[in-house]
């Protein structure tokens, strides 16, 4: 039977934008919230990534490259990467990031990425504002920072302390309303929190009381790193996407901002986030099959965007560093080719909360079943059980079923009743 999750609720979800002016986020087909992170402004690799069929790629944009004389601002290598985006049709995820900010705050408090004084809240927020006014009208995400709440990305002190939260704060309340000024139709986004443990929450909490959300933001990023699987993004410990919504619910007069997954990747060595465990040969394999899974999650929970990370590089890259595209390049494809044009519409109860059954629909009348199994939580990427489930009413004439790769097979059967044989890896069943 499917599962009765009130199309009320979902539609609330998707209705969840605020009345500013602009861009808005993307509905839930298929692949207009699928997104890769990119690192380059190379317009030839740019035009790789889009052969894949994602509609989003989120790039940095550096205050230290672009500002280099006091209020001097030099976007040449930049208006490359948004002229291309615009020629490939994909939307730009600009993460608006500082390397070094000496000419605001020679001798700051703490050395390191943070902005903790005025002088260079102003410089940063004026940065911004000109970000926003050179690309007005553009196809541009803008986000404030990445991953303010770690040590990496900020300053030296302590992960998700209260003082990041104030520091990160003061630069949301002065950068926003200076980019809003500079174009009122900017999209802003702000959070890009890195981890789903319990002291993020925290952070993020602390955030949200000193106003971040009425700061004129449309969207709250989140890095969801830290569990093992992507499940339990969704429900990861009483955490996760819902925990953040309801954070937002309650400090914001019951009204939820956009939730976009901005950086999410799964590492095929062992990293200290990002890695799964289970099977290290397996790993590129269980890569694979994350990513399939991150972005069936993600619709599943209405989430806004999914921005896999990253496009090339030796742990978590789609291609590794010989060139070579890894499978879950190829998942990816897949991914785009079968459900291209597919919304999701609800997931249908199997018998057990780690089946998943998600069904979804084309305008034409199509239908696709994207099944799997998935571990219990926090264990590794291999503890599934597999087993067999039989397929929903409404497909029982389907024949073939399609893997994570693309490989088209026969529906086995029992008792000369088609089933689904579910295992970690995603397929695909169009009835």
């Amino acid at each position: 039977m499917p599962s009765r999750r009130s199309h009320a609720v979902l539609a609330a979800v998707l209705a969840c934008a605020t009345s500013l002016p602009g861009l808005d986020v993307p509905d839930l087909t298929v692949p207009g919230t699928l997104g890769i992170q990119i690192k380059t402004s190379d317009p030839a690799e740019m035009e790789q990534v889009a052969k894949l069929g994602v509609r989003i790629m989120r790039r940095g944009f550096y205050w230290d490259t672009i500002e280099t004389q006091k209020g001097v601002y030099d976007f040449s290598s930049y208006d490359v990467v948004v002229d291309k985006a615009d020629a490939l049709g994909v939307r730009l995820i600009g993460c608006l990031f500082a390397n070094g900010k000496k000419l605001y705050e020679p001798s700051a408090p703490h050395q390191g990425r943070a902005i903790q004084t005025e002088a260079g809240r102003q410089g940063y927020a004026a940065w911004a504002a000109a970000c926003a006014a050179r690309y007005k009208g553009r196809n541009i995400y803008w986000e404030i920072w990445n991953e303010p709440n770690v040590q990496t990305f900020w300053r030296k002190g302590t992960h998700n302390s209260e003082e990041f939260a104030d520091e990160y704060s003061r630069l949301v309340l002065a950068a926003a309303p200076a980019m809003r000024a500079a174009d009122p139709g900017c999209f802003i986004m702000a959070g890009s929190v890195s981890n789903y443990w319990e002291p993020v929450y925290a952070w993020t909490e602390h955030c949200f009381k000193r106003g971040v959300l009425g700061s004129g933001i449309r969207a709250w990023s989140v890095h969801p790193y830290g569990v093992k699987t992507p499940e339990e993004h969704a429900a990861g410990g009483g955490g996760g996407h819902e925990r953040m919504r309801a954070l937002m619910r309650t400090h914001n007069n019951g009204v939820e901002l956009p939730l976009i997954n901005s950086e999410r990747g799964f590492s095929v060595s062992k990293t200290e986030e990002g890695w799964s465990g289970g099977s290290l040969e397996r790993a590129l394999e269980f890569q694979a099959w994350h990513l399939v899974r991150q972005y069936m999650v993600d619709l599943m929970t209405g989430v806004r965007g999914t921005i896999w990370y990253e496009w090339g590089g030796d742990q978590f890259g789609l291609m590794g560093k010989d060139g070579k595209p890894r499978p879950a390049h190829r998942a990816c494809e897949t991914l785009v080719a079968r459900l291209g044009g597919f919304a999701y519409a609800e997931r249908i109860e199997a018998g057990s909360p780690q089946d998943y059954l998600l069904a979804f629909r084309h305008p034409d009348g199509r239908r696709m079943l994207v099944a799997w199994t998935a571990p219990p939580p926090g264990k590794a990427p291999d503890a599934y059980v597999e087993h067999s489930v039989a397929l929903p009413a409404a497909a029982a004439a389907a024949t073939v079923t399609v893997s994570v790769l693309g490989v088209e097979s026969p529906l086995p059967s029992e008792g000369g009743t088609p089933v689904l044989r579910l295992s970690g890896a995603p397929q695909y069943v169009a009835y």
